[in-house]
C-alpha cells in the first residue's frame, strides 16, 4: 500500500457496526476509499478479483462458499458482489 491511511469519518461507524453486527456492508461510488476503509477494519482478507486467483475464488463461491468466508474476523470480502452467493451464505 505504502501511502499512509487517512482517517475517515466512517471508519467509528464501520467498527461500531462490527460489534454489533455479524456482517456489514459499505456502499459508495468508485473510488471512494470504501476497500481502503474495509481493509483497516478487516482482520483477514479475500479480494474476488485478485487475477491470480479469481477463477478459483467462483468456483468455490458456487460449490462451497463458506470456504470463502473462512479467516480471522472481521473478515473483507472485497468485491463480494462477483459472487452473490455469498451474499446469502453471510447471512
Amino acid at each position: 500500500m505504502g501511502k499512509k491511511y487517512l482517517i475517515r469519518i466512517a471508519d467509528e461507524k464501520l467498527k461500531l457496526s462490527l460489534e454489533t453486527s455479524g456482517a456489514v456492508l459499505i456502499v459508495g461510488p468508485k473510488w471512494c476509499g470504501k476497500t481502503r476503509t474495509a481493509e483497516e477494519a478487516a482482520a483477514s482478507i479475500i479480494y474476488m478479483q485478485d487475477p491470480d486467483h479469481a477463477q478459483e475464488y467462483k468456483l468455490l463461491a458456487d460449490t462451497r462458499p463458506s470456504k470463502l468466508l473462512e479467516g480471522k474476523p472481521p473478515r473483507l470480502v472485497d468485491e463480494w458482489q462477483t459472487a452473490p452467493v455469498l451474499w446469502n451464505a453471510v447471512r
